[in-house]
């Protein structure tokens, strides 16, 4: 304990990012309980969609979508999701969505609570875990 000071001097760059990373970590777990979306499993998401009639909000952009998307998912790139999201007829139903690998997704999610859907959950690891799962893609 005594070349703890001496070790803190030396090694800034690493205590630097140490407190980086951890600041980034406090600040995901923050949000992700601001918002109230559960990100959840493919399998997780298909039962929702299969028991509840959830529907998938593909969030990517259009050229990604049609290239391949789950089917019967709602293309909404993010700048239109809010505009599009507000034609959807039903808010209660489950709202699961989609991006091209799960990240970048809470402030979307916001958006879509904050209008009055009440179930909202983001599909883990997007587009990517979803072909991982070997699920089929929609062209």
């Amino acid at each position: 304990m005594e070349n703890f000071g001496e070790f803190l001097v030396n090694h800034w760059f690493l205590w630097t990012l140490f407190f980086i990373l951890l600041a980034m970590i406090i600040a995901t777990v923050i949000s992700s309980q601001i918002t109230n979306a559960s990100a959840i499993t493919t399998t997780q998401a298909v039962q929702i969609v299969n028991q509840k009639k959830g529907v998938f909000v593909d969030v990517r952009g259009e050229a990604d979508y049609t290239k391949g998307h789950i089917a019967d998912s709602v293309n909404l790139p993010g700048s239109n999701l809010l505009e599009g999201a507000l034609t959807m007829k039903d808010k209660q139903k489950p709202v699961i969505v989609v991006s091209a690998n799960g990240q970048g997704t809470l402030p979307l999610t916001k958006q879509l609570q904050e209008n009055g859907f009440s179930e909202v959950y983001i599909l883990k690891g997007g587009v990517q875990k979803w072909q991982e799962a070997k699920l089929p893609l929609f062209s």
